[in-house]
């Protein structure tokens, strides 16, 4: 690994503590929490977006390659949520396209961010292993 993927390692791990800090803050302080928030989420996606995926590595006929591209993908996906989650934390309370978005609606969207980032980080970190 050079050093440029080190350093967006580190501003991806830099991102994603500045967003579960905000996360966590959000009950005691919701508007500073909410900049910190869609700060840490620039970073993170900054970070993410701008490392080699990790499938590119293997040649194209590698199993592991379709596994690996099936969760950078995924990856991907938590991100927009992600970004959707910032978004929806910055806005005020309200009917949005219909839908009742009040406080705490962006809490939904950031769980999945979640789920989705412990399950892709741990399967690739099996495939890379086996």
């Amino acid at each position: 690994m050079n050093n440029k993927e080190k350093l967006l390692g580190v501003i991806e791990m830099v991102g994603e503590t500045l967003v579960v800090i905000a996360a966590a803050a959000w009950i005691v302080a919701k508007d500073i929490a909410a900049i910190v928030f869609a700060v840490g989420t620039v970073v993170f996606v900054v970070g993410r977006f701008f490392q080699t995926p990790s499938y590119a590595k293997y040649s194209t006929t590698d199993p592991k390659e379709l596994t690996l591209r099936r969760l950078h993908h995924q990856r991907v996906f938590g991100a927009v949520a992600l970004v959707l989650t910032a978004a929806i934390m910055n806005m005020p309370a309200g009917f949005y396209f219909g839908v009742w978005m009040g406080g705490s609606s962006w809490l939904l969207l950031f769980v999945m961010f979640v789920v989705i980032e412990v399950y892709t980080v741990f399967r690739i970190s099996s495939v890379d292993k086996g």
